[in-house]
């Protein structure tokens, strides 16, 4: 008898619709998904009203821990109640940078070629440190 009890509450939570807060980007956003669809569903309703990819969402949500990063997972198997909050972590495909910006091309000051390497004693300054040093010597 507890076994049809527990079936019957276990059918009710598939074809319940539950209505998910999610929150992204500062503003939140409402999807509704049954408890027979899997975690790759839910992504995919997001991704409907957010543009962001399901390849690249981060479903946090505290109580249940990281049991939404497997795709294959019913929604039935988790404890979601309907009109909860999560965050989502993600980027729209077209925010993400994938080229660097053309930066000029940095010098290194250490890596100095053959011919520009000048030597101290060769420089004119220090030659004519070292005529007055030598003029001015008792």
């Amino acid at each position: 008898m507890a076994a049809d009890a527990a079936a019957t509450a276990s059918s009710s939570v598939t074809e319940e619709e539950l209505t998910l807060t999610v929150k992204w980007s500062g503003k939140e956003y409402t999807v509704r998904v049954c408890g027979d669809d899997s975690v790759a569903e839910l992504k995919r309703r997001i991704c409907e009203v957010t543009n962001v990819l399901p390849q690249r969402q981060k479903l946090l949500y505290p109580k249940i821990g990281n049991k939404l990063s497997d795709d294959s997972l019913l929604l039935s198997q988790i404890p979601l109640k309907s009109s909860l909050k999560m965050t989502m972590i993600g980027t729209v495909e077209g925010d993400i940078i994938v080229d660097p910006v053309e930066a000029p091309e940095i010098i290194d000051d250490f890596e100095l070629g053959q011919d520009e390497a000048v030597d101290i004693k060769d420089k004119e300054v220090n030659k004519q440190k070292l005529k007055r040093r030598i003029d001015q010597y008792k």
